[in-house]
C-alpha cells in the first residue's frame, strides 16, 4: 500500500496529447488561414485575415463562456455525487449555446459593414467585411462546438474531441488550397473553408457524445435562472481569453500601426498567427487536467490536486521551452512562410521567450478557475492577455524594434502580479504563504487517506487490514470500520477480476465526514460496474451485496475514462 499517484499520471499524460491536438485544429484553422491567403494575396490578405479575428474570437467566446463553465459545474458535481445535476448543465449547455450562437451571428451579420470599418484599414476593410460575413453565417457552429469538445475531457475521451478537431483542420488545408488556389475566390474562400470544416467538427463531436454508454446525453431542460446565473456569472479563463484577445487585437493593430505603418502591422500578424499556434500549450497543457482538477477539487482531494498542477507545471515548461526554440531555430524562414519578406528574426525571438512566461500564467489561471478561485482566475486571463500585453506595447512603441519585448515584458508583470497578491491573501487568510489557496483541513487533521493499491488478493488483503488504523484514529465505530474494510476488499477484488484482469493499480481515498465518510475506488480498466450485478442469488457477488446493505449508499460513476465505485459510511 502506497501513494504513487500513478494512475493520475497516467490519465493526465494519456490526456495531453489528444487534447493538444484538439486545440491545434481550432488554431491551425487560423495559422494556415494566414499562411495560405499571405502566399495568394499578399501582406493585405494576410492583414485583413488578423484584423477579421476579432469576430471569430468573439464567437469563441460565448462559446467557450457556456460550455467551460458548465463542464466545470459539472466536474464539481460529479465529484460531489450529484450526477443528475451534472447532466442537467450539459443539456442546458446546448441550448444556451444554440440560442447565444443565432442571436449574435443575425445581429452581427446586420452590422457587417460597421464592424468591417471599424476592424480593418481603408484599404483592407473590402476584404475585412467579406471574411466576416462569411464567417458569421457559420458562426453557429463555432459557438456549439465548444460543448462536446468539453464534455468528451469530462468523459475520458479526448481522442474523440481529437479525431473531430483533426478532421476540421485537415479540411480545412484543403479546401483553403481548392477555394484559393484552384478555384481563385480570394479572401471568401478562406472564410468558407473554415466554416465548413468547423461545422463537419461539430457534427462529429455530438455524435462521438451520443455514442452507446455516454454519461451526457440532451434532454431538453427549462432553464432555471439560479443554473444560468452559476455559468456566466464568474466566466472562465478561456471566455475571458477569447473576449479579451478580441479587444487585444484591436488595440495592438493600431499601435503597431502608429509605431510602424503598414508592415508593423504586416509582422505583427506574423507574429500573432505563431502565437495563436502556440495555444495547444499554453491551453492544452492546463486544460488536459481540469475536468480531473475540478473532480478531484470536488472530492477535497488536495494531494491529487497538487500532484495534477506539478505535473501541468512540467509538462508546460518543457514544450513551451521546446517550442520557443524551434521558433528562434526557423525564424530566418518565418516571413516567407506568411508571403512576406520582411525580417521577423528580433520580433519571433521575443513571442519566443514570450510564449514560456505565457504558458505558466496560463497553467496557473486554468488551476485558478478549477479549484474554484474564478476571480484570481479571471485577473491572470485579463492582464496577461489585454493590459499588461497593451500597456507595455504603448509604452515601448517609441523604442522602434524595441516594441516587440511588449511580448516578454507583459507576461513578465502579470506573474509578478499575481504571484505577490496570491502570497499576501494566503497570508491574511490562512497565516502561512502559500500559491495553492486550498483547504487543507482535512488533510492536515488527518482526516483523509489517500493510496494506491496493486491488484492482486494479497496487496487488496493487507490494504483491508491496515485500514483500520486510519478508522480507529478517526473515531469510526465498530461498524463503520467493518463496512470500509468489507467495502475495500470486495470491490477491489471483483473489479481486479472483471475489468482489470488482475493488472495495474487502483487509487484510493478515505474522507471522514462529521456524518460518517466516503470510501472512493478509482480504476481504470474497462468499463465495470460491480454494484450492476449484485445478486442474492449470485454466491460470485454475495459480498458486494452486503455491502449495499450495510452502506448509506452506493453509487458507480464512469468519469475521465475510469471506473468510480463510491461508498457512504
Amino acid at each position: 500500500m502506497h501513494s504513487d499517484q500513478k494512475l493520475l499520471e497516467r490519465i493526465y499524460h494519456k490526456a495531453l496529447l489528444p487534447n493538444m491536438i484538439a486545440i491545434l485544429g481550432g488554431t491551425v484553422n487560423v495559422f494556415f488561414d494566414g499562411i495560405m491567403v499571405g502566399q495568394r494575396m499578399g501582406e493585405l490578405g494576410i492583414a485583413s485575415v488578423n484584423q477579421s479575428l476579432a469576430v471569430y474570437l468573439l464567437l469563441c467566446t460565448a462559446g467557450s463562456l457556456i460550455a467551460a463553465r458548465s463542464s466545470a459545474l459539472s466536474a464539481l458535481a460529479m465529484g460531489d455525487n450529484r450526477q443528475q445535476e451534472a447532466k442537467d448543465y450539459y443539456s442546458l449547455a446546448v441550448e444556451l449555446a444554440l440560442v447565444t450562437g443565432v442571436c449574435v451571428c443575425c445581429v452581427g451579420y446586420f452590422f457587417c459593414p460597421q464592424l468591417a470599418r471599424f476592424l480593418g484599414s481603408n484599404d483592407s476593410a473590402a476584404m475585412v467585411e467579406t471574411y466576416i460575413r462569411i464567417t458569421l453565417l457559420g458562426g453557429v457552429f463555432k459557438v456549439l462546438l465548444y460543448v462536446p469538445y468539453f464534455y468528451l475531457r469530462l468523459e475520458g475521451r479526448p481522442q474523440r474531441a481529437a479525431a473531430a478537431m483533426t478532421t476540421m483542420t485537415l479540411l480545412n488545408i484543403a479546401l483553403d488550397y481548392l477555394f484559393l488556389f484552384v478555384l481563385d475566390t480570394g479572401i471568401a474562400g478562406a472564410a468558407w473553408a473554415s466554416n465548413l470544416g468547423t461545422a463537419t467538427a461539430c457534427v462529429m463531436s455530438f455524435y462521438f457524445l451520443s455514442e452507446k454508454d455516454s454519461a451526457f446525453r440532451f434532454h431538453f431542460i427549462r432553464p432555471r435562472w439560479e443554473m444560468i446565473r452559476k455559468m456566466v456569472r464568474t466566466g472562465s479563463p478561456m471566455a475571458a481569453n477569447n473576449l479579451f484577445s478580441s479587444l487585444r487585437l484591436l488595440c495592438l493593430n493600431s499601435i503597431m500601426n502608429l509605431a510602424g505603418g503598414s508592415s508593423m502591422v504586416a509582422v505583427f500578424a506574423i507574429t500573432n498567427n505563431l502565437n495563436e499556434f502556440s495555444i495547444c500549450i499554453q491551453n492544452g497543457v492546463p486544460q488536459a487536467g481540469s475536468a480531473m482538477m475540478g473532480i478531484y477539487n470536488g472530492e477535497q482531494d488536495t494531494l491529487s490536486v497538487k500532484k495534477l498542477l506539478k505535473l501541468q507545471l512540467q509538462a508546460g515548461a518543457a514544450l513551451s521551452i521546446l517550442f520557443a526554440a524551434l521558433l528562434i531555430l526557423f525564424s530566418p524562414w518565418i516571413g516567407l512562410l506568411f508571403g512576406s519578406t520582411q525580417d521577423v528574426r528580433w520580433p519571433v525571438a521575443c513571442l519566443a521567450a514570450g510564449i514560456v512566461l505565457a504558458t505558466l500564467n496560463s497553467v496557473m489561471s486554468y488551476y485558478y478557475y478549477a479549484t474554484m478561485r474564478t476571480a484570481v482566475s479571471n485577473v491572470i486571463t485579463i492582464t496577461r492577455v489585454f493590459a499588461a500585453a497593451v500597456c507595455s506595447a504603448f509604452l515601448l512603441s517609441g523604442l522602434g524594434q524595441g516594441i516587440w519585448l511588449f511580448y516578454c515584458v507583459g507576461e513578465l508583470a502579470t506573474l509578478l502580479l499575481w504571484v505577490s497578491g496570491c502570497l499576501l491573501y494566503s497570508r491574511k487568510k490562512y497565516g502561512r504563504a502559500s500559491l495553492y489557496l486550498l483547504d487543507e483541513t482535512a488533510l492536515k487533521e488527518g482526516k483523509s487517506i489517500s493510496f494506491t493499491v496493486a491488484c492482486d488478493a494479497a496487496a487488496i488483503c493487507e490494504a483491508s487490514e491496515r485500514i483500520s488504523e486510519f478508522c480507529e484514529t478517526n473515531d469510526f465505530d465498530a461498524e463503520q470500520t467493518m463496512t470500509i474494510s468489507l467495502a475495500l476488499e470486495e470491490l477491489m477484488v471483483i473489479t481486479a477480476e472483471k475489468s482489470m484482469d488482475n493488472q495495474g493499480t487502483m487509487d484510493v481515498r478515505i474522507l471522514r465526514l462529521p456524518e460518517g465518510g466516503i470510501l472512493r475506488i478509482r480504476s481504470e480498466g474497462r468499463r465495470y460496474n460491480p454494484l450492476k450485478d449484485a445478486d442474492e442469488e449470485n454466491l460470485e457477488f454475495l459480498g458486494v451485496n452486503m455491502i449495499m446493505k450495510m452502506a448509506r449508499k452506493t453509487e458507480y460513476q464512469s468519469t475521465l475514462g475510469l471506473n468510480t465505485l463510491i461508498v457512504y459510511i
